[in-house]
């Protein structure tokens, strides 16, 4: 009999288990492969450390948090400044000022453009659009409409919807038409979510703080089983009785008195049966939306781009967002190689993708930024995550999110599904692995 069983190794699965296990819970944690971290764990590939999904590392946050109340050390190396490229340019993101700053720097650099072809610059509403964020964020009003539709209403500067558009697809997966603009408002409210902070790279990859993480539960007396896949979760009474596992060829029924699940909305309610919970549920649940995403990571023999930072892209087909990540962190690549990492979206992040199209997009985009490419790099590899696949870029799509504890009293989730609303990505895995712990020490 174990106190808790967790499916799943993602970064709520292992926060969750390594935050009750080292306040003395019997744990199990299973994991259907034989690498822990899900979309936050390494790929070892032609001595490059290539991240699985998510790759920038939030700083002062739950992240963070989760590893200081474990006392595990939690190595970053933080990346210096954020960057866009708009029409050929590379422009700093500046370090004060915030949105102000940010519409200041595209009024300044577009009146230096257009003067250069003779034209009058038409200026930014930089005061009456930061007013409005400002009331936005504060609830001052309702927006009960797209981001997109919410910006139009004060600027049709194609240059500060591109730029908004790569923000949300970063953030989000989803473009800036179907993100709902309360969302994204919760996102950059300091009560609610947390906007933007500082962030980093892991220098011996992701899977280093998820394998230190699943150290924390065996040095408790917990056990960490991968190619170990949950079959099902043995409901009776309403309650939750055991987990069958797979394992070396053989099923094992495994007793919990709680088990917590990091797979998903949808993959947890098919492991416990839809005929333990009320059709209304079960009905919302299949509602879900994930949102997908495409990654390329790419080598180089010298760096593509010679900037130390992240680097949205505005105006393109597919690319929106540039991370060269071996300029800040050089341990991901081997001495003499540079490792960049870029993501795309297809326009719509509500139906299933044209992979090979995306692709092709995407790879177009890159042509163009970078010339001479094929020459240049090497693609390591193409990552395409479809809504339909069992590891989206989210597993709900913005403003969908459910509550971390379902119908059955001894069941709960954690991961993004179950994030509370304004936390995105790996910040809001680990809150709720942070939630969920502190949920089951009460219970």
């Amino acid at each position: 009999m174990y106190d808790v069983v967790v499916i799943g190794s993602g970064m709520g699965g292992l926060s969750v288990a390594a935050l009750l296990a080292q306040s003395g819970f019997k744990i199990l944690l299973t994991e259907k492969y034989e690498r822990l971290g899900g979309n936050f764990s390494t790929i070892e590939y032609k001595g490059f450390k290539l991240p699985t999904g998510a790759v920038d590392v939030e700083l002062e946050g739950p992240v963070e948090k989760v590893f200081q109340s474990i006392g595990v050390d939690f190595t970053i190396t933080p990346v210096p400044a954020h960057y866009y490229w708009i029409r050929g340019h590379y422009y700093k993101l500046p370090e004060q000022g915030g949105l102000k700053a940010l519409l200041d720097m595209l009024n300044k650099t577009k009146v230096e453009r257009i003067k250069l072809v003779g034209r009058l610059a038409k200026e930014i509403a930089t005061e009456k659009i930061a007013g409005a964020f400002k009331r936005a964020i504060k609830g001052e009003e309702k927006v009960e409409m797209s981001f997109r539709d919410w910006l139009l209403q004060y600027t049709d500067d194609e240059d500060v919807l591109g730029i908004f558009r790569s923000i949300i697809f970063s953030l989000f997966s989803v473009n800036e038409s179907e993100m709902p603009a309360s969302t994204f408002f919760r996102f950059m409210s300091r009560e609610v979510g947390h906007g933007f902070r500082s962030y980093g790279h892991a220098p011996h990859g992701n899977i280093a703080l998820m394998n230190s993480l699943a150290d924390v539960i065996k040095g408790n007396h917990g056990e960490v089983w991968t190619n170990a896949e949950t079959k099902r979760i043995v409901i009776k009474d309403g309650k939750v009785r055991s987990v069958v596992i797979s394992k070396e060829g053989r099923e094992v029924e495994m007793e919990a008195r709680v088990v917590i699940s990091d797979t998903g909305p949808k993959k947890t309610v098919e492991m416990a049966g839809k005929d333990n919970f009320e059709s209304g549920y079960v009905k919302k649940v299949e509602e879900l939306k994930p949102c997908p995403i495409i990654t390329f990571l790419i080598a180089s023999d010298q760096p593509l781009v010679d900037i130390k930072g992240t680097i949205g892209i505005v105006g393109f087909r597919s690319l929106y967002c540039i991370d060269p990540m071996s300029n800040t962190c050089p341990e991901v690549a081997p001495q003499g190689k540079h490792l960049l990492v870029t993501f795309g979206n297809p326009p719509s992040s509500l139906y299933p993708m044209n992979a090979r199209m995306e692709i092709e997009k995407h790879l177009h985009d890159l042509e163009e930024i970078f010339p001479n490419f094929q020459n240049r790099a090497e693609i390591l590899r193409i990552d395409t995550r479809n809504i339909d696949d069992e590891w989206p870029a989210y597993h709900v799509f913005p403003g969908q999110e459910l509550s971390p504890k379902t119908p059955i009293e001894n069941l709960y989730m954690v991961g993004d599904g179950v994030k509370r609303p304004g936390l995105m990505g790996l910040p809001g895995c680990a809150q709720t692995g942070l939630d969920v712990a502190e949920l089951v020490k009460k219970k």
